[in-house]
């Protein structure tokens, strides 16, 4: 794939264009025409101030309502990913008052956020754990993204100790539907989105879904470009009125040029920001994935007391780079390195098959649920498929304007296995309903982990295979009925970390981990309309880090990391005209256990004990159809170094917007505009990583 820059527009780009012009040249008269709104709100909906009532997933317990769930969770709807014209996943993450955004452009199109303190790269994909980092996910195909502040291993299997991601894939629809948009998601990143759908026949047996995009352009930092592709469709057969069978499949390709570098400073302070709007890296690195996946689900209603959910995911990736990084030292000394992939392919499979059981016992309510969940992940290279190399006696012109370096060939030899995993997870759990006030959610896991590395000539060079048993337990009291309140303790099994190549002891295998999570919290529906969430909480994990603070040391656990704090959330339509989603996160982290005694007492690197949020929309009254948005968006300051005597500022982030809804020739038509960053701050989002610049993103939305 290297180097191959295809400028072919897909189809669904040329469509789109095309209409959008025919609409705005048979009548111009009409752009200014008001706009009847709806007498059915739709749950989530910027109309419902973003606000849904059930959540689609939570792992085995499937669909719930979002008031009774016991965990701490929002969700970021559609709507508002349109409304806030997010080209990307951080674009949403960053208006999340429980999450904390490393704000970079992630490698593999995937983002890397904090939850209560914790680093995440990974998430869940339509209720399904795929055994590892998921690569090329677009918004143009999400439904919705369900977020889990906490453990989630019962849930999902291991990991995710901290929290993680539910990303809900848009379904065929009852009824038709053809949108059109484009636009730009910043610098020179036009795109072109279809969104089509509906009955295939007249009884309503068959339904589809189909997203089509594309983007292609400059990015808003300079030298940096992004070309993405998506095709994306389901298939929906309503066998009778208790069996539903699906199929979903996609493909993507996604290209990054001029990748923002990783940067490290040795025996000096972390100096202030540079300016994010340039680059810094030399314009021959890159990224590059191309992805499919397939994707079937089956729910069967078998009588009054028996219903069958299962699903299964396939999902296939390649992926290849040339990165850099540099080194700035106090004496004035920079050293730069390159690293080079070849072609690597990852291969994850996931699959979950529940039973759930409903009925009373002397007018106690249950609903026992029993299943499996598994995942596999599979990862292959080539034997000469990583190359790294460090240049001394630099400076930062020479390094950004330097000519891609002869360091040798790479993606020579055999392909060969690299690494495997799997995941097994025997679930049984039981909601007990004892009234009206009182119920109990309750639950064992039995978690299986089998981790093996290889060498290339196909020898088995580490390895472990783990099991625990791991609970969860949640009491539940409604005082009254827009009130819930919650005590939840919950276990899960973390896979331990297989040691990335840069690292001393590359390619071992940590030992797996158990963590605990004990949380208190409450959540009162002030209206249909607006939901109040806080939670308690202490998280227990074993400590993992590099020795020497960098990825070029030996990579171990030692101790124990606590994080405790407080969440606080507030998300929907407060007046007729006004809508929020706003909250934070106060903690208090600290690895309270060590063998190295300098430790003790200090707060883990790189993540923020401080979030504040808030994003706000105003409907104005005196000019119908228009619809201010803005937010404020503060993280506190991070710990660049273990000894906690260097920081990154906290930095408060401004956005602004608005957005026009009104009919182009008796066609529903909403324009749309958002700057990211408004005041172009420059900041530090991670202790590696520069923040992006401001951001001017617009698109118009053509619906027929």
């Amino acid at each position: 794939m290297k180097n191959i820059k295809r400028k072919i527009i897909p189809l669904s780009f040329c469509v789109s264009m095309i209409f959008s012009a025919q609409l705005l040249a048979e009548n111009t008269d009409t752009l200014l025409e008001e706009v009847t709104v709806k007498e059915n709100i739709q749950n989530g909906s910027a109309e419902y101030g973003y606000l849904v009532e059930e959540v689609k997933q939570v792992g085995p317990w499937g669909t719930k309502s979002l008031q009774d769930t016991p965990y701490s969770m929002t969700v970021m709807p559609k709507e508002l990913i349109e409304n806030t014209v997010a080209g990307d996943i951080n674009q949403i993450y960053k208006i999340n008052p429980l999450i904390g955004t490393q704000d970079s452009v992630s490698v593999w199109n995937t983002p890397w956020v904090t939850y209560r303190g914790f680093s995440n790269e990974t998430a869940i994909l339509d209720g399904m754990s795929m055994g590892g980092y998921l690569y090329n996910v677009s918004m143009e195909e999400m439904e919705r993204i369900e977020t889990i502040s906490g453990l989630t291993g019962f849930m999902y299997g291991v990991g995710n100790v901290g929290g993680t991601s539910n990303y809900v894939l848009k379904r065929p629809t009852s009824t038709k539907i053809t949108n059109v948009t484009i636009g730009n998601y910043g610098g020179g990143q036009y795109f072109g989105h279809i969104d089509v759908g509906g009955p295939i026949d007249e009884k309503g047996k068959f339904a589809y879904r189909l997203n089509a995009a594309y983007t292609d352009g400059d990015t808003e930092i300079a030298g940096q470009s992004v070309e993405k592709e998506l095709i994306s469709g389901a298939i929906d057969w309503k066998v009778n009125d208790n069996l539903l069978l699906q199929v979903e499949a996609a493909h993507q390709h996604y290209r990054l040029d001029g990748i923002i570098p990783r940067t490290f400073f040795r025996n000096m302070d972390m100096p202030a920001a540079f300016d994010a709007s340039k680059q810094y890296s030399p314009n021959w690195t890159y990224n590059e994935t191309q992805s499919n996946r397939i994707g079937l689900n089956a729910t069967w209603n078998i009588n009054d007391i028996f219903t069958l959910r299962s699903a299964y995911l396939h999902k296939e990736d390649e992926i290849e780079s040339i990165k850099t990084y540099y080194y700035m030292y106090g004496n004035g000394n920079f050293d730069w390195g390159v690293t080079k992939s070849a072609p690597q392919y990852q291969t994850a499979d996931g699959i979950y098959s529940y039973l759930d059981a409903s009925f009373d016992t002397k007018g106690i309510e249950h609903k026992v649920t029993m299943g499996i969940s598994a995942d596999k992940y599979k990862s292959e290279q080539y034997v000469d498929s990583f190359i790294n190399r460090r240049f001394t006696n630099s400076n930062m012109y020479d390094y950004i304007n330097s000519s891609e370096p002869n360091i040798g060939t790479y993606g020579k030899g055999n392909k060969y296995k690299s690494s495997d995993s799997a995941n097994t997870n025997i679930i049984l759990g039981d909601e007990i309903i004892f009234n009206n006030q009182w119920s109990i959610l309750a639950g064992f896991n039995r978690s299986n982990i089998e981790t093996t590395s290889y060498s290339s000539t196909g020898n088995k060079t580490a390895e472990y295979d783990k099991t625990a048993i791991t609970p969860t337990v949640s009491l539940i009291y409604k005082p009254i009925e827009n009130l819930t309140t919650y005590t939840t303790y919950i276990e899960s099994l973390e896979q331990g970390t297989i040691v990335g190549d840069t690292y001393k002891n590359a390619n071992a295998i940590l030992d797996p981990l158990v963590s605990k999570q004990y949380e208190v919290g409450a959540k009162y529906a002030f209206t249909e309309k607006v939901l109040l969430s806080t939670a308690l909480f202490r998280i227990e994990k074993s400590n993992q880090y590099s020795d020497d603070g960098t990825e070029f040391g030996t990579y171990v656990q030692d101790g124990l990391e606590v994080h405790e704090g407080i969440e606080l959330t507030v998300t929907g339509k407060v007046t007729d005209r006004l809508t929020v989603m706003t909250g934070g996160t106060y903690m208090d982290l600290s690895i309270e256990d060590s063998n190295d005694a300098a430790l003790k007492g200090k707060e883990p690197t790189g993540v923020a004990s401080k979030l504040a949020k808030i994003y706000a929309e105003y409907d104005l009254a005196n000019i119908k159809g228009v619809t201010l948005t803005g937010g404020a968006y503060y993280t506190g300051e991070k710990n660049v170094d273990s000894a906690n005597t260097d920081k990154i500022p906290g930095v408060t982030l401004f956005d602004a917007g608005a957005r026009y809804k009104t009919k182009v020739s008796n066609y529903p038509t909403t324009f749309r505009l958002n700057v990211a960053n408004l005041t172009d701050k420059d900041y530090w989002a991670s202790t590696e990583t520069l923040g992006t610049p401001r951001n001017i993103a617009f698109s118009m939305k053509v619906e027929f």
